[in-house]
């Protein structure tokens, strides 16, 4: 059974919500953008206390104000359709606005008044298309593209806009291939991934192998390079710097001009860390280490304990526990953050503010155009009353 009503707001995965003008439960729903007024289908009900469930947009009734025609025509928001770009349906200055409303959302679920938080205009994306420098694309020896959202359907792609020069180039080399016997998936998998970059060839082809992790937008990676450099130019030096998830030394090169004479670079892909060891920065020393084992405070601590300043970029999931991490970092005086997740940032930010420290500076930035992704870098510093505290200790 259908029904009529307007997108309110979006949700915190970037999904349209509407409200059931009868029931008072909550669908959220693809392909939409707060204002547009439409008819729905309810595809998979509120079970339980649940309050809210799922439904798609069966007719535009008025569109918003901010929504526009998608310049990609393989956008779409069924099984047949590659949803790898949702928020293409607005303009991008909505985009930006419902970024920074997410992470405003996920602030004050955690516990803070988004009205004590200064936070200045997001850094937007120099280029909305062609400003991707690696992708990942799935391939069953018939088919290549890109797997559609909730599904194990491949959606053919024969192009991709936001895909950088050369990786446009890597995408029509890789489709000369098809059909090809030897991409064809293994009994059980329904498919083998090709990984791409555009320092890398795309020939010869290697399957399920996955290229070091990189920043994919090179542009405001180097404007996040720099946020971090005047961080660490601001905040003062220290005799040690300890970089946590340092990958293969994007940020830890940031770190090495610093001049600081001891810095412990830690990554838990062995890979990663061969990487960076062979660039033979100044006064860093790279080391493997699983950085979500249950006890790993305490095995870090004989060498992290003195550090006083403390660099992190982990992945979706964030710091996972803080449990002994402040009796671990006993020195430190300022903490440079990235995140690419509103939520486990406020999780972990809160966590932090709760143990003494304050953030003088959040800054937010739009790594990838058209999609719900943010990426939030803060600086946060322990206050000085804490800091007296625990000299008298």
């Amino acid at each position: 059974m259908s029904f009529q009503g307007e997108i309110t707001h979006l949700s915190q995965k970037g999904l349209g919500v509407v409200q059931h003008p009868e029931n008072g439960l909550s669908y959220f729903v693809a392909g939409t953008w707060p204002g547009d007024r439409g008819e729905f289908e309810i595809t998979d009900r509120a079970l339980n206390n649940r309050k809210y469930g799922y439904a798609r947009l069966i007719r535009l009734i008025q569109s918003s104000r901010h929504r526009k025609t998608p310049e990609c025509r393989f956008l779409g928001f069924s099984s047949n359709d590659c949803s790898g770009c949702p928020w293409m349906i607005a303009d991008y200055d909505s985009q930006l606005e419902q970024k920074k409303n997410q992470f405003l959302y996920a602030m004050h679920r955690a516990g803070f008044d988004p009205a004590d938080l200064n936070i200045g205009a997001m850094q937007p994306s120099p280029d909305l298309f062609g400003y991707r420098n690696r992708f990942q694309v799935k391939t069953d020896g018939e088919k290549l593209g890109f797997v559609a959202e909730g599904s194990h359907h491949i959606v053919p792609i024969e192009d991709c806009l936001i895909l950088n020069p050369a990786c446009r180039q890597h995408l029509q080399t890789l489709r000369k291939h098809l059909p090809s016997r030897e991409w064809s998936p293994a009994p059980g998998d329904d498919w083998n991934f090709i990984d791409l970059d555009d320092q890398s060839p795309a020939e010869p082809v290697l399957l399920n192998r996955k290229q070091p992790f990189r920043q994919g937008n090179d542009a405001q990676n180097q404007w996040m390079r720099s946020w971090l450099k005047h961080a660490l130019e601001q905040h003062g030096h220290s005799h040690k710097i300890v970089e946590l998830f340092c990958g293969s030394g994007n940020f830890t090169e940031v770190i090495a001009q610093t001049g600081c004479p001891e810095i412990l670079a830690y990554e838990a892909d062995p890979q990663a860390i061969t990487v960076l060891q062979q660039k033979n920065l100044p006064g860093v020393d790279a080391r493997t280490a699983d950085l979500y084992h249950p006890f790993i405070w305490k095995i870090l601590k004989k060498n992290v304990q003195d550090a006083g300043i403390l660099v992190l970029d982990p992945p979706r999931s964030g710091l996972k526990t803080l449990r002994g991490f402040f009796e671990t970092f006993t020195s430190l005086e300022t903490i440079c953050y990235i995140s690419c997740d509103p939520v486990t940032f406020a999780r972990d930010a809160w966590t932090f503010c709760k143990n003494g420290w304050s953030f003088s500076d959040i800054q937010l930035v739009d790594l990838f155009p058209h999609t719900p992704h943010i990426e939030i870098m803060a600086t946060f510093h322990k206050h000085q009353e804490h800091t007296a505290k625990e000299s008298k200790r």
